[in-house]
């Protein structure tokens, strides 16, 4: 009876071990630090992250950039994962389609960000936000119908925080280190900072499938005993999973009385 239980234990880890090829569904943007499949591109710390999985597991993964509305609806075509997910993304979710979720992969800071001046700004002064392409700002929509706010349209990271910068909108709706990494590489980053009273939000990404709910157990099991190598990933690529501090706003120097 125990050579059976034995046999069963290494069959059944046997199966959801054994190596196989798949192909991970992304966003066709750039995403960085986190992903960037925009132009050609394919780097970041999901890449990475993927990678140390594929050196761990024996299975390959194959990246399919896709645009944002039409990833969301591959989970049944020759997509078998897709990346970012997360199910309390409602618009995506399709019918009649059971999806498995995996553990968090890293928590995202969905951020409001203004000119330091403007860091204390509330809802019923704010007038003009920018919002990147495909993305959804559900708590910014939710309170709309209660504020006098315009959502502005626009194609990238780079055109959100410019239009701020310019003082031409009230803030933007980016992922903070995705902001905090397009700062740092124009020499602006502490011309940008959290709006403190403006939504915020601390929302994990996940990997999703259809498909193959097995892989996913063992993607959870991976993420655990790799803990730390995946710590050492998220420093290494300079990501917070937590809000920051508030800082203290610039006040300009006064002269001393004479």
């Amino acid at each position: 009876m125990k050579l059976w239980c034995l046999l069963w234990v290494f069959c059944s880890y046997s199966a959801l071990t054994q190596a196989g090829n798949y192909v991970i569904g992304i966003e066709e943007i750039d995403y960085y630090p986190h992903y960037d499949f925009s132009r050609g591109q394919k780097r970041g710390y999901f890449v990475d992250l993927m990678k140390l999985f594929e050196n761990h597991s024996g299975h390959t993964f194959k990246f399919e950039p896709l645009p944002v509305k039409r990833l969301y609806h591959s989970s049944t075509s020759g997509i078998d994962l897709i990346y970012p997910d997360n199910p309390k993304w409602q618009q995506y979710l399709e019918a009649g389609v059971e999806k498995h979720y995996s553990d968090p992969v890293i928590y995202t800071l969905g951020s409001t960000l203004v000119r330091p001046e403007q860091q204390h700004i509330h809802l019923n002064q704010f007038r003009t936000l920018a919002v990147i392409h495909g993305f959804a700002p559900t708590k910014w929509l939710a309170l709309q119908s209660r504020y006098n706010y315009r959502i502005v349209d626009v194609p990238d990271v780079a055109s959100a925080l410019g239009l701020v910068l310019k003082g031409r909108l009230d803030g933007a709706n980016i992922e903070y280190n995705v902001a905090q990494h397009y700062l740092r590489g124009i020499q602006q980053q502490d011309k940008l900072v959290i709006g403190e009273f403006l939504p915020f939000t601390q929302l994990p990404f996940l990997i999703s499938t259809a498909k193959y709910p097995e892989l996913i157990q063992e993607f959870n099991l991976f993420l655990q005993e790799k803990a730390a190598e995946v710590a050492a990933l998220k420093r290494l690529y300079q990501l917070q999973e937590q809000r920051p501090t508030p800082v203290a706003q610039q006040l300009p120097e006064t002269q001393p009385d004479s």
